[in-house]
C-alpha cells in the first residue's frame, strides 16, 4: 500500500556555519555556511524506502561553492525539512553569488515545499529544547565552535555537525507527521531505513551513535515487527486493520 500519510520522497537539510565579522549579530548575515548535509528518504518501486545521506562542504578553494553543491543534491519539488534560520542563511549565501543558477534553492528561498519541524505543532519552538523534550539528540553546535573546528583539509568534523542537524530535523518531522495523521507510517517508514543507514556509518561518524541509542530509534526497532504486520494487513485490503493504541502496546514496552 502506498501510504497517503507520507510523501514518496522527503529530504532534510542541516548546515554548519562560521561567524561573519562586521555584520549585525544574531542575524542571518552574521553566519556563513561552510558545510551542509542532506538526508533523503525515498520510496523504491517495491514500496520499501531507502535513506541516502550526502555531506557537502567548501573543503577546497577550487571546489564549486556550497550553494551550487546543495542545489545539485536537492531533489526539486520534494518536501524539504529545514529550520527557517538555516533557510535564511542559505538564501543570503546563494544570493551573494554572481551566477544565479540555483533554481531549487530559489524555490527553497520562497518557501515552496518547505517544512520547519519546530513549527509543525503551531507555535515556533526552540529546536534544541524540542528535541531534548522528545528524546532526540540535538547536536546544535554554536557557530563559534564550528569556526574553531573548520579546516578545509579535514572537514569531516564540521560536516558531522550539519549531518546531525539534518537527522534530528528529519526525526522531528516523522514524529509530528505521525502524530497529526494518527497513523504510524511516517515514523516507521522514516526511522527504520534511516536506522539502517546510520548503522552503516556510525563507525566512521561517532556523532551518529547517540541517535542509534536514543528512545525514538529503540522504539522503531522494538515495534518494527508489529508495524510490518499492520502494513501487510493494510496492503492486503483489510480496511479494518488498526494500529495498536498505547493501551494495546503497554505489554510490549
Amino acid at each position: 500500500m502506498k501510504s497517503p500519510f507520507i510523501p514518496s520522497i522527503v529530504q532534510a537539510v542541516g548546515l554548519a556555519c562560521v561567524p561573519v565579522d562586521d555584520m549585525p549579530p544574531n542575524s542571518s548575515l552574521a553566519r556563513k555556511p561552510v558545510a551542509a548535509a542532506i538526508v533523503t528518504v525515498a520510496e523504491r518501486g517495491d514500496g520499501h524506502r531507502d535513506a541516502v545521506i550526502k555531506s557537502l562542504s567548501d573543503a577546497r578553494d577550487m571546489e564549486w561553492p556550497l550553494p551550487v553543491l546543495i542545489d545539485d543534491a536537492l531533489i526539486a519539488g520534494a518536501p524539504t525539512i529545514i529550520a527557517d534560520s538555516d533557510r535564511d542563511v542559505l538564501t543570503v549565501e546563494a544570493a551573494s553569488r554572481r551566477f544565479f543558477a540555483e533554481p531549487t534553492l530559489g524555490a527553497l528561498a520562497t518557501g515552496q515545499g518547505v517544512i520547519d519541524p519546530a513549527a509543525m505543532l503551531g507555535e515556533r519552538h526552540d529546536e534544541a529544547a524540542l528535541c531534548r523534550r522528545i528524546g532526540i539528540p540535538a547536536n546544535l553546535v554554536p557557530d563559534t565552535d564550528v569556526g574553531r573546528w573548520w579546516n578545509r583539509n579535514a572537514p569531516v568534523a564540521v560536516e558531522d555537525v550539519a549531518l546531525t542537524a539534518a537527522v534530528s530535523r528529519l526525526v522531528l518531522w516523522a514524529h509530528f507527521t505521525s502524530f497529526r495523521s494518527a497513523e504510524p507510517d511516517a515514523f516507521f517508514e522514516t526511522l527504520l531505513p534511516l536506522r539502517e543507514r546510520l548503522m552503516e556509518l556510525e563507525a566512521d561518524h561517532p556523532a551518529l551513535k547517540p541517535f542509534l541509542a536514543s528512545r525514538p530509534f529503540h522504539r522503531a526497532a522494538s515495534f518494527a515487527s508489529f508495524y510490518r504486520e499492520y502494513r501487510v494487513k493494510r496492503d492486503g485490503g483489510d480496511t479494518e486493520a488498526r494500529w495498536v493504541t498505547f493501551e494495546d502496546g503497554q505489554s510490549y514496552v
